[in-house]
């Protein structure tokens, strides 16, 4: 029970660590150790070290006694839109700095428990305000932080099961440029608030061989309402509210020990952006009331291969690769997430010295040049309907780091 006392009041502390510096960057992130994200986060089927408390928590019957781990994904994207008028918008860069930590203590040989704090979700873009698309978005900033604790059962030698429940708290800013008649000129619009919301989790881990095992993980929508205030600076603000659905995520593993030292994997997963249909404000503010936002996502799919290879009892390689399809329709893009099918590539490393591990690993993302001809985001109240045309580029560099410790 002290090991167990220890563990949360270290989870605690870790929060506090890392809540001024959590910053995420696009809206679902996957990557969420380093250990996993060396192998571009196919890990389903695997799920051996204290990460798998998100990837597939079944997987921590696996793990002995009382083990912690803690580290950050740093995030470096590039955006840039040719505009139809020949023309270039780039959007700011910098490092964004998403955390990760979890704990795992078996409690006994059928019962084992795991805790895990992290950011599964997340939106960080910023594009000037003398853009081309700046009456439709400028600043974007959404920040989401899971606290999820989870108790997984060991049915046989070669079946577990987990479940847990989620816990999200969600802030959001929002910002673009908007024109007012009266003194014909743009001023800072924003909308800003707090929810959070709870969901659930389901896990099972099914070893089909001493080599072979597959892995499927479902996490829940998760239902937010978000209380804040909405204005154009210098000109009117009141409160105001939406709701936001975070989509539901299941993952298919499957994970084969092709020798003592090769470990293959490959993952298929699924996630619901149809959940993401509108955002509607209500305000009493007639400026901001009722304003809509019609999104209309679509469910897509994602597939993940990767592999670890152990050179030594202190070293691992890994390396991975994958693919994300894109949600964002044509019809309805737009510049607070400039989205489009993701292709990735990965390496990384292990190296543990006694009960201590550390894990490194890179991914570098392509986002498929978009053309966007006729997106209906900027047709309403806009004083330039044409501005989100034109040609759209983008990558993403990934560095995650992760120090694990058994006790």
């Amino acid at each position: 029970m002290k090991k167990l006392l220890c563990v949360l009041a270290l989870s605690a502390v870790s929060l506090l660590m890392f809540w001024s510096t959590v910053y995420a960057a696009g809206f679902a992130l996957p990557e969420q150790s380093a250990s996993a994200m060396g192998m571009s986060s196919a890990f389903t089927g695997q799920a051996d070290d204290a990460s798998a408390v998100w990837y597939n928590p079944a997987g921590i019957t696996q793990l002995d006694g009382t083990r912690i781990s803690g580290g950050l994904v740093a995030i470096y994207p590039t955006f840039t839109h040719e505009n139809v008028d020949g023309t270039t918008d780039v959007g700011e860069r910098g490092w964004h700095y998403p955390m990760d930590f979890y704990a795992t203590h078996k409690l006994n040989d059928r019962f084992s428990f795991g805790f895990a704090i992290n950011n599964p979700f997340g939106l960080s873009t910023n594009w000037s305000k003398t853009s081309e698309t700046k009456e439709v978005a400028t600043l974007s900033d959404i920040k989401a932080t899971e606290f999820n604790p989870n108790v997984a059962v060991k049915v046989n030698d070669r079946f577990s099961v987990a479940a847990g429940i989620a816990f999200v708290s969600l802030d959001a800013s929002l910002k673009n440029m908007q024109f007012v008649p009266g003194p014909n000129t743009f001023f800072d619009s924003r909308l800003s608030g707090s929810g959070n919301g709870w969901g659930g989790n389901v896990a099972a881990l099914y070893k089909i061989s001493d080599s072979l095992s597959t892995g499927l993980s479902y996490r829940s929508r998760v239902h937010i309402k978000v209380d804040g205030t909405a204005e154009i600076a210098g000109v009117t603000s009141g409160p105001a509210s939406t709701k936001l659905t975070l989509p539901d995520l299941a993952q298919l593993g499957v994970s084969y020990k092709a020798s003592d030292k090769l470990t293959l994997n490959v993952d298929l997963g699924y996630t619901w952006w149809s959940t993401y249909d509108k955002i509607v404000i209500s305000s009493n503010n007639a400026t901001f009331d009722q304003k809509t936002y019609d999104k209309e996502w679509k469910d897509v799919w994602n597939v993940r291969i990767g592999g670890q290879y152990k050179l030594s009892d202190e070293w691992k390689l890994r390396a991975g690769l994958q693919y994300d399809q894109n949600p964002v329709p044509d019809a309805h893009f737009e510049t607070r997430v400039p989205d489009s099918d993701r292709y990735g590539v990965s390496v990384g490393t292990g190296y543990t010295v006694g009960n201590l591990t550390v894990d490194l690993a890179y991914l570098y993302l392509y986002i498929s040049t978009r053309h966007i001809a006729d997106s209906t985001a900027d047709d309403t109240g806009m004083t330039n309907t044409n501005a989100l045309n034109g040609t759209y580029k983008a990558d993403v560099h990934v560095v995650a780091v992760n120090v694990g410790y058994k006790f």
